[in-house]
């Protein structure tokens, strides 16, 4: 049975043994065997991450990890699972396994029977990866911190200037191995400047920072990997959140090997560009591996969130008891946000019931669940939507702030395109994985005149606030998409987008920084309260036959004394607001208190509205 460091350091030699023992390649067996080890205690810790370790400090075909969302999937692909090799010295030929590699690493004396009736072909996936868009400093540094490869060889993680090499340089080499990670910055550099000699030069390569690697968010950093997938069947989509455990391939003489025709390359497994392609679609599917590595995938996990404080999986009794632990951090969180509201306690709690919403269900096309919120009455001359977002990624794992200028909406790609040129999708700043808080900032459009594509824009956007939907521009045709989208809008009047809810803010005091309000708070309760919000979010909720008695009565009671005054939308919204009312007190079912809170809450809401329309 292989031990820890053969699987971590050469995972390839685990699967040609599985392929030597049954005869076949049994991607099913690998999967088995590496989503069971990796089970075992802090087993996926040990794993190095492609999203914080640099991959220049990872050994090719060594074992790695790779939290993403899927922004694209190619087409399918072929390539050699299996392949005779002719030993030239004594004539003998042998099977061998082509899968997990972009590369056939025969020694000189065999060569590759690429005509042989022997040779077995079979189909891949490829999605086109990249980091969680929005996902937080705090969030990345909690998942880097987790990471025991990064923590403890020789890898410390800076957010702001990126990875750096730790200054204990007295580290014990045998342990970067076992991890496949290589402890000598200078080292692989001089490695990889050798491997460029021979296999051409990598000084015209686009670096990262140049290149695009079609992020949805523009100030977003980190990889882009090409995740090759074996499974026969998956359900896997495009804006899926997936963290890929699997085989790194990043070695720079495939660069050469893909400038080269397939008749030059018996080297490569998989598909070679050749000369019907278009350079465009060359650069984006077959990119030099510097730029862009290859992670060929033994088995993966699907990740609900991406708050690192939740268990993946975590639900039921052991979910609501955590939940109800944290449960005292609401009052601290609602103190920051009145502070940050010049003083306006009942906009803040409509903030945290924001906060804590999600899209849980649908029901034919309407998204249960959403709560998009409209806060007007905000001053345009002073920051309040900027302190705000300050708060907010504070506390959510993953986020982003659109300023709704009139340039923004008109020069901005808000919805994903169809490239045919490129063959890729190239995204749009609303392709964004589930449970992503956007915060729009109405304040600074000024007045002007939106173009075509600025109409498009507000469109779309519109029709993620009502419908939780977005139809990507296939060019010949557009095609649907759900999100999940939590949408909070700020603006000077009633915005011009629909929502969900509109509260009028209404000054009590001063702003109050967020930096200067969050000083009060220590790091043991911003912790508490970034996982609260978490678990109040996958949270599973239900109402009890009590409660709906007590509802359904006060919606009759309600509609007897004034027809017009319990619309079927307005319970409905109730409804909503209970459900976010018993999660954000760390509650999974809704009581009478809680109830009466919401109907306080909806009556003096209602009431500003009146006041604020008859100025």
């Amino acid at each position: 049975m292989p031990c820890i460091e053969d699987w971590l350091t050469n995972p390839l030699s685990v699967a040609e043994g599985i392929f030597y023992e049954t005869g076949k390649p049994d991607h099913e067996r690998v999967r088995e065997f590496f989503s069971s080890r990796l089970q075992e205690n802090e087993a996926l810790q040990r794993v190095p991450s492609l999203n914080d370790i640099p991959c220049h400090l990872l050994k090719s075909k060594s074992l790695v990890r790779f939290r993403c969302m899927i922004q694209d999937m190619f087409d399918p692909e072929f390539f050699l699972a299996v392949f005779e090799a002719m030993n030239k010295a004594d004539n003998t030929s042998h099977l061998r396994c082509g899968m997990y590699q972009d590369m056939i690493g025969s020694p000189d004396n065999f060569e590759v029977m690429l005509e042989s009736a022997k040779n077995v072909t079979k189909e891949r996936q490829t999605f086109y990866c990249v980091p969680i868009p929005g996902e937080t400093d705090w969030a990345k540094k909690k998942f880097a911190g987790k990471n025991v490869a990064s923590k403890g060889h020789g890898i410390a993680v800076e957010q702001s200037s990126g990875m750096k090499r730790g200054h204990d340089d007295e580290m014990d080499q045998d342990e970067n191995d076992q991890l496949g990670v290589v402890s000598d910055p200078s080292h692989a550099e001089t490695k990889r400047a050798r491997a460029g000699e021979t296999a051409g030069s990598s000084t015209d390569l686009p670096s990262p920072q140049t290149a695009d690697l079609n992020f949805p968010l523009p100030n977003d950093k980190g990889p882009a990997c090409l995740i090759h997938v074996y499974e026969q069947e998956s359900s896997f989509k495009v804006n899926d959140m997936v963290e890929f455990i699997g085989i790194l391939s990043a070695d720079p003489s495939l660069a050469a090997l893909l400038d080269h025709g397939k008749e030059d390359s018996p080297e490569l497994v998989g598909p070679c560009p050749d000369d019907l392609i278009t350079p465009e679609e060359k650069a984006v599917h077959h990119p030099p591996p510097s730029l862009v590595p290859r992670l060929h995938c033994l088995t993966y996990r699907s990740l609900t969130h991406s708050n690192p404080y939740v268990p993946h999986g975590i639900k039921g009794e052991s979910s609501s008891q955590l939940m109800g632990q944290l449960a005292g951090v609401r009052g601290e969180i609602l103190s920051l946000l009145t502070q940050i509201a010049y003083g306006d306690s009942l906009t803040a709690e409509y903030i945290l019931l924001h906060l804590v919403s999600s899209v849980y269900n649908w029901s034919g096309i309407m998204p249960v669940g959403k709560f998009a919120l409209n806060i007007s009455g905000c001053p345009t001359s002073q920051s309040f939507p900027q302190e705000l977002y300050k708060f907010v990624e504070q506390v959510v794992p993953k986020c982003h702030f659109l300023s709704m200028t009139l340039k923004n909406m008109n020069s901005l790609t808000f919805v994903p395109q169809k490239d045919y040129t490129a063959n890729r999708l190239k995204s749009g700043i609303l392709q964004l994985s589930e449970s992503t808080n956007l915060m729009v900032d109405e304040t600074a459009l000024e007045a002007g005149q939106l173009d075509g594509n600025g109409v498009k824009n507000v469109t779309a956007l519109g029709s993620v606030i009502s419908w939780q939907k977005l139809e990507y521009d296939f060019n010949f045709y557009k095609a649907e998409f759900t999100t999940n989208l939590l949408v909070l809008v700020l603006s000077e009047g009633k915005s011009l987008l629909p929502s969900d809810c509109h509260v009028v803010l209404r000054p009590q005091g001063q702003l109050q920084p967020a930096q200067m309000a969050l000083e009060s708070v220590n790091p043991d309760t911003l912790e508490q309260m970034q996982t609260f919000l978490g678990l109040a979010r996958v949270a599973e909720y239900s109402l009890s036959a009590e409660m709906q008695e007590v509802l359904q009565n006060d919606f009759v009671n309600s509609r007897q004394q004034n027809h017009s005054s319990m619309s079927v939308e307005d319970f409905h919204l109730l409804l909503l607001l209970s459900r976010l009312m018993a999660l954000s007190c760390g509650q999974t079912s809704l009581t009478p208190e809680m109830w009466n809170r919401v109907k306080q809450m909806e009556a003096e809401r209602r009431a500003r509205l009146v006041s604020n329309s008859s100025n």
